[in-house]
């Protein structure tokens, strides 16, 4: 079987390709870097996925870039837009066109629930995003969607939840253990009383790897977490503890634009291919 990732050094890329790399032929790709041997460079303002795909011909392409950044796609919609809608649309209309054969996975987000009505998230709960970037997720997904059922291109959405470990120089576990370095003083935003699913990254590209095998490429949507939901203050406590920080943690209690409350997901589709998680 032959995998192209897109996104190949952003955070999770790279974990995947540790893990795709030990399963199948390998190829890659991304917007930044330079291209090796089996990486090739592609423009995020004009991405030649048509070319690409029809060198290839690649069995599954996985897409692991984009954007990441719910702040950001305050700031600049636009930007945020391009990377994480107007990119998979690309790369949909170059497989339609040139490999008609290959399946996709988009990498989504839980971030399209927005704040969900009940806990467990499942995934045919009402998609509410409160964000720019989880609206341009929703939207990603709508295409992937619309090209299954109007062109039979075979696709597949994923939507983590708070995926952290390794490579990951931002969000909640890097931003404190900085702060702990600098100060015997930290304010986190929030009341601390919010809670995520936390999957950690190996997991996450192992959860990518079963679906490769087994899932059905049918449009669908597929919850990627633990399946437990843990407070942002227990988190924050559990990692200050075990680098022996000495100081004093508060919360603000001033939630951020675009932070969901509380995440627990239902992942019953994920445990049904064969999925458990290895890390909690």
């Amino acid at each position: 079987m032959r995998v192209l990732i897109i996104g190949a050094k952003e955070f999770i890329g790279v974990h995947l390709v540790a893990t795709i790399a030990e399963r199948c032929e390998l190829n890659t790709a991304d917007i930044v870097g330079e291209p090796t041997d089996r990486h090739w460079l592609i423009s995020s303002q004009a991405p030649d996925f048509h070319s690409l795909l029809n060198m290839l011909l690649p069995d599954v392409v996985v897409n692991c870039s984009g954007a990441a950044n719910v702040g950001l796609s305050f700031q600049d919609p636009h930007a945020d837009f391009q990377l994480n809608t107007g990119l998979v649309h690309s790369l949909l209309e170059a497989i339609r066109t040139r490999s008609p054969s290959t399946r996709l996975i988009n990498l989504s987000s839980a971030a399209i629930y927005g704040n969900p009505q009940a806990i467990p998230v499942a995934e045919t709960a009402p998609h509410a995003p409160i964000s720019p970037y989880g609206w341009h997720k929703l939207a990603a997904e709508n295409l992937c969607r619309e090209y299954t059922q109007c062109f039979d291109v075979r696709t597949l959405s994923l939507r983590p939840f708070s995926v952290f470990g390794p490579h990951l120089r931002k969000q909640l576990f890097w931003d404190i253990f900085q702060k702990s370095r600098r100060s015997n003083q930290i304010v986190c935003p929030g009341t601390g009383n919010e809670t995520r699913d936390f999957i950690f990254a190996k997991d996450m590209a192992e959860s990518i790897a079963m679906c490769i095998e087994h899932a059905e490429f049918d449009g669908q949507a597929i919850n990627v977490a633990n399946g437990e939901g843990i407070t942002i203050r227990h988190a924050a406590e559990t990692l200050l503890a075990a680098v022996e920080w000495p100081g004093e943690l508060t919360f603000s209690g001033v939630v951020r634009d675009g932070d969901p409350l509380y995440w627990t997901a239902d992942i019953s589709r994920l445990k049904a291919l064969g999925f458990s998680p290895a890390y909690r």
